[in-house]
């Protein structure tokens, strides 16, 4: 995944995540620093809203069925 801001692009690597004190916790990479992500469930609640849409859910189900590649990062 790729975080884009007026300043910078940073790539995002989640590795590893897990509930801790009622939020979901990722951890990886943001470019070669190590980072951890806290979101709310009602954060993920919106975010899972938000996919509920046609072409994202068309996107995931042929992803599911592709061969697999190794995960790079987002396409261009």
């Amino acid at each position: 995944m790729r975080v884009n801001t007026i300043s910078m692009k940073v790539s995002l690597r989640i590795e590893e995540a897990g509930v801790k004190d009622g939020n979901i916790v990722m951890n990886g990479f943001a470019g070669a620093m190590p980072c951890e992500t806290i979101i709310s469930p009602e954060e993920a609640l919106q975010v899972m809203r938000l996919g509920m849409k046609l072409a994202i859910i068309k996107l995931l189900v042929k992803g599911l069925f592709s061969p697999k590649k190794a995960a790079t990062g987002p396409t261009k």
